[in-house]
């Protein structure tokens, strides 16, 4: 039996891991002097306003002991183990996972990089198991989720880079990108990386262009947020109208508060198989 094991960068609800049988491995943040355990989204308190009020905020990877400890007592019950990360090129965390399962000799773990997070992350999560319920092997599971991973599609915006900046987790975009002037950068995540989409003059262009990036045929749609609530479901309601369907909605991770800014508010969607 295959189990899944990924990050708390995935931004699931308990109940959605329970359902997927997916083994949760909680990246850290410190906050006002307090280090926390980033958990299930609904489940980590009111962290607004700390990270609002933290003017040097840190997080921290799953540390390779976690790993160690998780793949170790995976494996010693007879479970094989696939671990679908966040993005190399934002965190360390593959990195780390890697080096767990070599240390074990990488027998019956395979460790994937998925170059997404949140809800992408999640949606690949679940691409897994309805493989591995398929009766797809370790092996074929972890080659074909590495093999769709760029069908995992987001483009983002927030009203300040700083966040951003001081992660260090931005690729080529333009230091001079800010909000000066009512300008909102557009980003998107290309082969793992934070790179421009575009720019947008107000929150009302904003939301246009954020609906806007969704195409017609992607298969399923997430707006993702942390304290924007009433943009973001404005902004679902804005998709709905243009391209009908269902819009998932869904709150943002302490850790990725963080490093986007507590303001972000973005789609991701999962395109079809050409």
């Amino acid at each position: 039996m295959i189990v899944i094991a990924t990050d708390s960068s995935a931004c699931m609800t308990k109940a959605g891991a329970h359902e997927l049988g997916v083994i949760y491995v909680p990246m850290t943040y410190t906050l006002c002097g307090k280090t926390y355990t980033e958990s299930f989204i609904g489940t980590n308190g009111d962290f607004i306003p700390l990270i609002e009020s933290e003017p040097n905020p840190h997080t921290s990877q799953p540390a390779v002991g976690r790993y160690l400890r998780t793949f170790k007592a995976l494996r010693k019950a007879g479970f094989e183990v696939l671990c679908l990360t966040i993005s190399s090129r934002l965190s360390g965390t593959f990195s780390n996972a890697s080096a767990c399962a070599h240390d074990l000799g990488d027998d019956g773990i395979r460790v994937v990089d998925t170059r997404t997070t949140a809800i992408g992350l999640a949606f690949l999560v679940r691409e897994a198991r309805r493989l591995i319920d398929g009766g797809a092997t370790l092996e074929e599971t972890a080659d074909a989720i590495t093999a769709m991973r760029d069908r995992v599609k987001t483009v983002f915006s927030v009203s300040d880079m700083a966040p951003l900046r001081r992660s260090g987790r931005l690729g080529p975009v333009r230091q001079s990108v800010s909000t000066i002037l009512n300008i909102r950068p557009l980003l998107t995540c290309r082969d793992g990386s934070v790179v421009s989409y575009g720019i947008t003059h107000g929150a009302n262009d904003q939301l246009r262009q954020l609906a806007r990036a969704v195409p017609a045929n992607a298969l399923e749609v997430a707006v993702q947020y942390i304290s924007e609530s009433e943009a973001a479901r404005e902004l679902a309601g804005m998709i709905c109208e243009r391209r009908g369907g269902e819009v998932m909605l869904r709150r943002l991770s302490p850790v990725l508060g963080i490093h986007l800014g507590v303001t972000v508010l973005g789609v991701m969607w999962f395109e079809p198989e050409i």
